[in-house]
């Protein structure tokens, strides 16, 4: 069974109709929550991350779509989105893929918690967003 299949055997991730053109949207709305991050990561660096986080969602959501596949509307769809992005990180080769359950669990932390970024921290996350957001890119 593929880490895949086990995905869908939990109930995270469900059979969709692939869709090229909602794929390519997310992707759209990624790159642009990506420049979005850059342009306001020195006012704030705490939203620049969580702009930076939602591209890399969207990248990847759109990636899984394109399989005919989509993560379940419940708790621990963001989740589930990480286990897949590291099937698609030995997949594609891309090392950044395995930072998305890192970049989701700090943005958690930020978003129900108190946690704030630094300037470098915001610097790593736009620049390893812009690669998952490529890889993804690729599978659409």
């Amino acid at each position: 069974m593929s880490e895949l299949d086990d995905l869908i055997a939990k109930g995270l991730i469900e059979a969709a109709e692939s869709d090229r053109p909602m794929a390519e949207q997310w992707i759209s709305d990624a790159r642009r929550h990506l420049e979005a991050a850059r342009a306001i990561q020195i006012m704030d660096p705490s939203g620049a991350y969580v702009l930076a986080y939602d591209a890399a969602r969207k990248a990847v959501a759109a990636a899984l779509l394109m399989t005919g596949h989509r993560v379940r509307s419940r708790p621990g769809s963001h989740q589930a989105l990480a286990q897949y992005a590291k099937v698609l990180a030995r997949e594609t080769g891309e090392p950044a893929l395995e930072q998305f359950d890192r970049l989701r669990r700090e943005r958690n932390r930020s978003e129900y918690g108190s946690r704030s970024f630094g300037k470098a921290e915001v610097n790593e996350a736009i620049r390893s967003v812009g690669a998952i957001l490529e890889a993804c890119a690729q599978q659409t």
